[in-house]
C-alpha cells in the first residue's frame, strides 16, 4: 500500500495536483473546481464554495497517455498502447496493402484469438460458418479498394486466411444480428460541447457506441485504435474493435472527427448497390482537411443505409441526417449539438410522410437527458474532457444516456487530436495522444 500511495503522490504532483502526505490512498477524492479565470484547479480539499466545483474523482482516475515506444514493429509500422496498456495502438504506413500487412502482423495472436472467439459464439447463436463468411464476402465486396487491399494484406501476414479475415471484419455486425435479430439497434448517441459550454470554448465531443453490452463485453479487450498514414492521404485513427476495419468512430491529423449513429428506426431502407457509408468515411478522414470539405463529400455520396453522422472541428460541431433519399445538415445552437438514433424534428416538407416519427420521450429519453444533462448547474460552462466523462456515465435511470446497450464511449478533444476510450464495464477511460502518433514518420 505504501508503494501504490508513493506513486500516486508522484503522479498527482506530475499533474500539477496537490500532492497526498500521510494516509493517501489511490482512491482518495480529487475535487476539481474553476476559478473566476476559468483556469482549472486540482485539490484533496472541498474548495471554497465561491468556485464552481463540478466534478470529484478518483485519484487513479488522472493516468498518462499512451506511449509513444513501440513495443513491437513490422516494416513502417509500429504497436503501442493506450495509456495503462488495455488497449492496443497501432501505427500504419504505406499503401494500403502494406497497412494491411502490417496491421496483421502486429496484432497477429489477438486477431487470431478474436476471430476463433467471436466466430465460435456467432454459431452457438444460430448463425453458422457458411453464412459468417457470405456476410464477410458481401461486406468486402462493397468496400472501395483501400480497404479491400487493406483486408488482403491482413490475410497475408495475420495466420488467418483471407475468409476468416473477412468474417471476423464482420463479426460485430454478425453478433448484433445474432443477439437482437434483424430489429436496428435503439443505439448509440453524442454530444458536442463547445462555447459557452466548456471553460476555454474549445470543442469536446462524448460519444456512446451501443448495441448490446451484455454479448459484447467478452470482446473488449479487443478494442483498439489503428493509426493511418495512407500514402499522399491525410494520416486519421480508426477507434473499433481490431479487425474491423469500416469506421464508425475516428479523427483525421487535421482534427477533422466524425462519428456516426443508426438511423434505421427513421429511415428502414436499404440499397445494396450504394457505396458503403462506414467505408465513405474513411474516404471522407483521408481528403478532408476541413469540417466543410468533409461534410460537401458526405452530402454529395447518396445513403445505403440510414444513418446520423457527426463532424466536428476544434470549435464547432453539426450533425448531417442522411435518410436514403437525401440530407440535411443540423448545426448545434449556441454550442450545443446532441444527437441519437432518430432524425430530430421537425421535417422538411417533402421528408414528412417518408419517416418514422421518434420514439415518445417516455420511451427513449436520451436526447431530452443529454440536454438537460449539459444545461445542468453541474455541467453547463464546465464540460472539458473529464466532466465529459462524468456526464456519459450518468445512467439513463438518473438522467443520462448510459443504458444496458451501451457498449464503448469514446472522449475526443479534436484541438488537442486527444482521446480518451473505454469498454463500459471493462476498464476505466483511457487517454491516447494522437498528435505524436500522427507525426510519427516526419
Amino acid at each position: 500500500m505504501k508503494r501504490r500511495q508513493q506513486l500516486v503522490s508522484v503522479l498527482l504532483a506530475f499533474l500539477g495536483l496537490v500532492a497526498f502526505a500521510g494516509s493517501a490512498a489511490a482512491d482518495a477524492e480529487i475535487y476539481r473546481y474553476i476559478d473566476e479565470a476559468g483556469t482549472s484547479h486540482y485539490s484533496n480539499e472541498r474548495p471554497s464554495s465561491k468556485f464552481r466545483l463540478f466534478l470529484t474523482a478518483k485519484a487513479d482516475r488522472f493516468i498518462p497517455a499512451a506511449s509513444e515506444k513501440p513495443q513491437k514493429t513490422f516494416g513502417a509500422g509500429m504497436r503501442t498502447a493506450s495509456s495503462r496498456g488495455t488497449y492496443q495502438v497501432v501505427v500504419l504506413r504505406g499503401s494500403w496493402l502494406e497497412m494491411g500487412r502490417q496491421y496483421g502482423a502486429l496484432l497477429a495472436d489477438e486477431l487470431r484469438a478474436f476471430h476463433d472467439r467471436i466466430t465460435t459464439d456467432v454459431a452457438a447463436r444460430g448463425t453458422g460458418r457458411a453464412e459468417q463468411v457470405e456476410m464477410g464476402r458481401m461486406l468486402y465486396e462493397g468496400y472501395a479498394e483501400p480497404l479491400r487491399h487493406l483486408l488482403d494484406g491482413m490475410a497475408e501476414t495475420s495466420g488467418l486466411s483471407h475468409d476468416q479475415v473477412l468474417v471476423l471484419n464482420a463479426g460485430m455486425i454478425l453478433l448484433t444480428q445474432a443477439a437482437l435479430g434483424h430489429e436496428p439497434p435503439s443505439a448509440c448517441s453524442g454530444i458536442g460541447v463547445w462555447h459557452d459550454y466548456t471553460p476555454s470554448g474549445q470543442l469536446i465531443f462524448g460519444r456512446n457506441w451501443d448495441i448490446d453490452r451484455e454479448s459484447m463485453l467478452p470482446y473488449m479487450k479487443y478494442l483498439g485504435i489503428a493509426v493511418f498514414h495512407p500514402e499522399g492521404s491525410i494520416p486519421f485513427a480508426n477507434i473499433h474493435p481490431l479487425g474491423n476495419v469500416y469506421l464508425e468512430t475516428g479523427i483525421n491529423s487535421r482534427g477533422v472527427f466524425i462519428e456516426l449513429n443508426n438511423g434505421e428506426y427513421s429511415d428502414p431502407h436499404f440499397y445494396e448497390d450504394r457505396q458503403d457509408s462506414s467505408d465513405l468515411l474513411v474516404r471522407v478522414l483521408t481528403n478532408s482537411a476541413t469540417l466543410e470539405q468533409a461534410v460537401a463529400m458526405i452530402e454529395e455520396v447518396p445513403a445505403d443505409i440510414s444513418y446520423i453522422i457527426q463532424v466536428t472541428d476544434a470549435r464547432k460541431a453539426v450533425s448531417i441526417e442522411r435518410p436514403t433519399f437525401g440530407s440535411r445538415v443540423l448545426r448545434g445552437s449556441n454550442g450545443l449539438l446532441v444527437t441519437y438514433n432518430s432524425f430530430v424534428p421537425p421535417y422538411p416538407d417533402k421528408w414528412e410522410d417518408r419517416l418514422n416519427l421518434p420514439l415518445p420521450e417516455e420511451q427513449d429519453p436520451r436526447y431530452r437527458n443529454l440536454v438537460s444533462l449539459a444545461n445542468s448547474p453541474r455541467f453547463y460552462g464546465a464540460i472539458d474532457a473529464e466532466a465529459m466523462m462524468d456526464l456519459l456515465a450518468v445512467p439513463i435511470e438518473e438522467g443520462g444516456a448510459l443504458h444496458a446497450g451501451t457498449v464503448v464511449q469514446v472522449v475526443a478533444r479534436p484541438e488537442t487530436l486527444t482521446v480518451w476510450l473505454r469498454g463500459v464495464d471493462y476498464s476505466r477511460f483511457e487517454k491516447v495522444e494522437l498528435a505524436p502518433l500522427f507525426s510519427y514518420f516526419n
